[in-house]
């Protein structure tokens, strides 16, 4: 039975990664990999993020679908977020993996 579960999971990752090099969908995304983006030390975009865990003007604590991250700084703060991305700005000393 185990077998035959682990057959069907392999068919289906590579049904997914099929469509996303059909529609040309970075593999990151579709693995679920956090794609990390800073600009200087003042701005940085997390993509495949879940939601927030802690947030002060010292720390952010994100979810994500692999690991939870740690952001600490000086006036942090939420520019914008969707279900699957955020935007924070503020003087950023320090990005972690928990």
């Amino acid at each position: 039975m185990f077998r035959k579960e682990q057959k069907k999971e392999q068919h289906d990752g590579f049904k997914i990664a099929g469509l996303a090099r059909t529609l040309q969908i970075p593999e990151d995304f579709t693995r679920g990999n956090i794609l990390v983006t800073m600009q200087g030390q003042e701005r940085i975009i997390i993509e495949n993020f879940k939601g927030i865990s802690l947030y002060t003007e010292e720390e952010i604590r994100l979810i994500t679908k692999r690991k939870k991250i740690c952001i600490t700084g000086k006036k942090l703060m939420v520019e914008s977020y969707t279900k699957e991305e955020i935007e924070i700005t503020g003087l950023i000393d320090k990005l972690e993996y928990l």
